[in-house]
């Protein structure tokens, strides 16, 4: 096992300055990486890096934008 730290979705949605059901909804639909302990989901720093990375939040074509 590595000494990866772990985030709980209440972490994560703060970090990212969202609200933790979406954080929630994004693990249940497989958007964002993580896994369950028990009832608990968890996020690696590394996943979370992955999804900031990817652009998976990023608002899809057709959204509104601030030009």
């Amino acid at each position: 096992m590595t000494d990866e730290r772990l985030l709980t979705p209440a972490q994560v949605a703060e970090h990212l300055q969202v609200n933790e059901a979406t954080v929630t909804q994004w693990l249940r639909e497989g958007r964002l990486r993580g896994f369950k302990i028990g009832k608990k989901w968890r996020v690696s720093v590394q996943d979370l890096t992955d999804f900031v990375d990817s652009g998976a939040n990023k608002p899809g074509r057709g959204s509104i934008s601030a030009a």
